[in-house]
């Protein structure tokens, strides 16, 4: 798992946190860490309607 996260962040060259809060089988904790990861990359790239074209980022870019 460490080896896909860190690949994803030397290659899109973003800052990636990720904090496992609670549990104690490594197979949940693995599955809500990918699943909370798609969800914000989603958000991240996702248009919105309501930006009317615009990039959802402070920078202008992404």
């Amino acid at each position: 798992m460490l080896e896909f996260f860190q690949g994803f962040v030397n290659h899109a060259q973003v800052t990636l946190h990720i904090d496992n809060l609670k549990g104690f089988n490594a197979h949940h904790q693995a599955e809500t860490i990918f699943k909370a990861f798609g969800r914000a990359v989603r958000a991240a790239v996702e248009e919105d309607p309501r930006m009317a074209g615009q990039l959802p980022s402070t920078k202008g870019s992404l």
